[in-house]
């Protein structure tokens, strides 16, 4: 049995989020007051709709990301570090033609994309058939911080991609567009370094979890057995948490509750994937990325 770890490298843990808007579409902030809403944050992305927004004026957020959330009537997609080429005679009607080839250019970039908010089923979500239509896509957004829990959170979709053996990371953003989205959901990145370069490297490599405000000390691997360490100090230590372990299909393999720092689960073999959930009493969370069980 091979249990695939993407927390093996180490680094430092960098807050921050990709899927934000702007005065430049339909956000109520201009870019510097965005800045200052997510001051504390390690890096940021502007992801206005059908728009690259440029970074400029003061900030002390350390790292940016160029974005776009290519926006159709039907289906959006986030875009980070896409190439400006990309809006020479720019369409964002939706095909799986053109928003493969927008995968593709943000790739070639050095970029990526997210298929995001896929169960916004009232607008702009993702038909399950067409997430299998597209191929290199590094994620999916499987919490969306916009407000509506029936329809931002798509761990469903996540899990009927990975039980099909599609290699995808779940990401965590706010879709910030007016005052109170904002600090919701972020992603922990563990990076060698605060750079753009750094943080897509261990994005690729699956090395983040998705936070609404708890998480993860270290995911390791003994053996056959998954071993996860919870954020810990003296004050969290006296806290309730609850932590669970899906596999396949989002099949429940093992619980563990109690003021605990540590959760283990030994795996089968025939799990497929293992990934984790965590809730702090009170409701703050912490979700893995999956490691594969070959």
């Amino acid at each position: 049995m091979k249990i695939c770890n993407p927390y093996v490298e180490l680094g430092t843990c960098l807050r921050g989020s990709f899927h934000n808007h702007t005065t430049n579409s339909d956000g109520w902030f201009p870019l510097e007051t965005v800045y200052k809403m997510y001051g504390g944050y390690d890096f940021l992305g502007i992801s206005d709709h059908d728009k690259i927004t440029k970074h400029e004026g003061e900030r002390e957020i350390p790292t940016v990301f160029e974005a776009i959330e290519v926006s159709s009537r039907q289906t959006h997609m986030l875009l980070v570090k896409p190439p400006h080429t990309i809006m020479e005679n720019y369409s964002s009607e939706f095909t799986i033609e053109n928003y493969q080839r927008f995968v593709d250019l943000a790739n070639e970039n050095g970029g990526f994309a997210v298929l995001v908010h896929p169960n916004r089923y009232f607008s702009n979500y993702w038909n399950l058939d067409d997430m299998f239509k597209m191929e290199s896509y590094l994620g999916v957004e499987v919490y969306n911080g916009d407000g509506n829990p029936e329809y931002d959170i798509a761990f469903d979709k996540w899990d009927a991609l990975l039980s099909a053996g599609r290699k995808v990371w779940g990401f965590g953003n706010d879709d910030s567009h007016v005052y109170g989205q904002e600090r919701r959901a972020w992603n922990v990145v563990r990076a060698k370094e605060n750079t753009n370069e750094a943080i897509i490297e261990a994005l690729k490599e699956g090395n983040f979890y998705v936070s609404t405000g708890y998480g993860f000390d270290a995911i390791r691997v003994e053996g056959n057995t998954v071993v996860v360490d919870l954020r810990s100090n003296d004050l969290l230590d006296k806290m309730y948490k609850y932590v669970t372990f899906f596999g396949k299909d989002g099949q429940v393999l093992h619980e563990s509750t109690g003021r605990i720092k540590q959760a283990k689960y030994e795996c089968q073999g025939d799990e497929g994937y293992v990934r984790i959930a965590v809730y702090l009493e009170g409701g703050y969370s912490a979700f893995s990325q999956p490691l594969f069980v070959e």
